[in-house]
């Protein structure tokens, strides 16, 4: 904004310099959202400019204190300890350096609970991620209806990514849904019930017949199971009774379904399941992971040493699955093979650390919950902390519904205490 003084024209920005970035670290956040299940680059250019934006913000005191609390202290603890699983890799330091960069993303966890736990502006990221997954929702069903893919070299209803991704996100957005409509219902938006309720369909939908994962039918039912338990175990009843209704009537009508949960139980070669292989393969991945962990059980064989394990790996033969793999599909399993039980005992730490986060009621609680649940089951097949979409996926939501809930607390302040001496007079005076 352009000023005049004394005749010069001087040029003034419109808020301070601070505020002027945490406007807009806390915009391209809502950005990040809104392309993580729609484009890998967009958001790998979007963290670079966030955090451009975001660290001249920060300050040695408020990083300290992040770093002093387990949910900050331990992604950063997991990094660091795959940082000197380097120095006893056997492998070339090209190698040593891919193996640790899928983890650096989990330093962001810290920056975005500072970033959020001032700010108010969190509910935006959630409705940035839900934005984006609305309109993936939509190019999907229009390719999938018109039978046309619409970026090619993917299926029709595949728009971007692949089909495991925009499962995982549409299921994030059917519970986050739902819990939006609980509390609209509970405060009589009626018109916002009824969109919400709709949406919720359409998803379930699109998951049950245009693309849904393996892993997205084992999630489904877990985080049915935690919305039912949030609220009591009628209610939880009750939740895994409709599922199974809709679980019943979608079987009966999708063979797309049907071919899916086939597949999902095929592990021979003969198969007619299309991807009977690729569970085979998962099997001898993990065989051989177990295999290698065994040689290095407390510190592992060093960061970034599977493609060359896997590559060299004979008690499948020369020519197995192994050799032609670099990542064995299971994240716990991704963590041992480089740094032993240590690592594993981090990160299921670190899991129970974030969980512990959002024991509370409320929509930041449950939106951490959700990707927290949907995160570790889906870690169970493949590795989603070291992928690109899943692991930024944790990091962002993670970090955010984590600072929104720490806000909230200090919000709330700590609970009022009464001496004893003090509810005496009180009780007098009552009676």
């Amino acid at each position: 904004m352009l000023r005049s003084n004394r005749g010069r024209r001087i040029l003034v920005w419109p808020a301070t310099y601070h505020e002027f970035n945490v406007r807009t670290a806390d915009a391209i956040a809502v950005g990040i959202a809104f392309f993580l299940p729609l484009s890998t680059s967009a958001v790998a250019v979007l963290v670079v400019f966030w955090l451009l934006a975001l660290l001249p913000t920060l300050s040695i005191r408020e990083v300290r204190q992040q770093l002093a609390t387990s949910p900050a202290a331990l992604p950063a603890a997991l990094v660091l300890l795959a940082v000197a699983g380097m120095l006893w890799a056997d492998v070339g330091w090209s190698d040593r350096l891919a193996g640790i960069r899928p983890l650096l993303k989990l330093l962001v966890i810290p920056l975005l609970f500072i970033q959020f736990q001032r700010s108010d502006r969190g509910l935006w990221v959630v409705y940035g991620l839900m934005a984006g997954c609305t309109l993936l929702l939509t190019m999907s069903f229009v390719g999938f209806l018109s039978s046309v893919s619409l970026i090619p070299g993917k299926p029709p209803g595949i728009v971007v990514k692949d089909y495991i991704s925009q499962s995982g996100f549409f299921v994030v957005c059917v519970f986050l849904l739902l819990e939006m409509a609980e509390e609209d219902f509970r405060a009589r938006r009626g018109v916002r019930v009824v969109v919400e309720v709709l949406l919720v369909a359409a998803f379930l939908i699109n998951i049950g017949y245009v693309a849904v994962s393996r892993t997205a039918l084992i999630v489904v039912p877990v985080l049915l199971l935690l919305f039912g338990l949030r609220r009591n175990w009628k209610i939880a009843i009750m939740a895994c009774a409709a599922w199974a209704l809709l679980f019943a009537i979608a079987w009966t009508s999708s063979p797309y379904l049907k071919h899916r949960l086939h597949s999902a139980a095929s592990v021979t070669v003969g198969d007619p399941a299309l991807p009977a292989v690729s569970n085979r393969q998962r099997l001898a991945y993990w065989d051989a992971s177990v295999d290698l962990i065994r040689q290095a059980p407390l510190l592992g064989h060093g960061t970034g040493t599977i493609p060359s394990m896997f590559r060299h790996y004979t008690a499948d033969g020369p020519e197995s699955d192994v050799n032609r793999a670099a990542n064995p599909h299971n994240q716990t399993f991704a963590i041992a093979l480089q740094t032993g039980l240590i690592g594993v005992i981090v990160l299921y730490a670190m899991w129970i650390s974030h969980a512990l986060m959002f024991r509370d009621p409320g929509m930041a609680a449950w939106f951490g919950l959700v990707v927290l649940a949907q995160n570790v089951t889906g870690s169970l097949f493949n590795s989603h902390i070291s992928d690109f979409t899943q692991g930024w996926t944790y990091v962002i939501c993670i970090g955010v519904a984590g600072g929104m809930v720490r806000r909230q607390v200090k919000k709330r302040g700590p609970a009022p205490t009464v001496s004893p001496g003090a509810w005496s007079v009180s009780s007098e005076s009552v009676a």
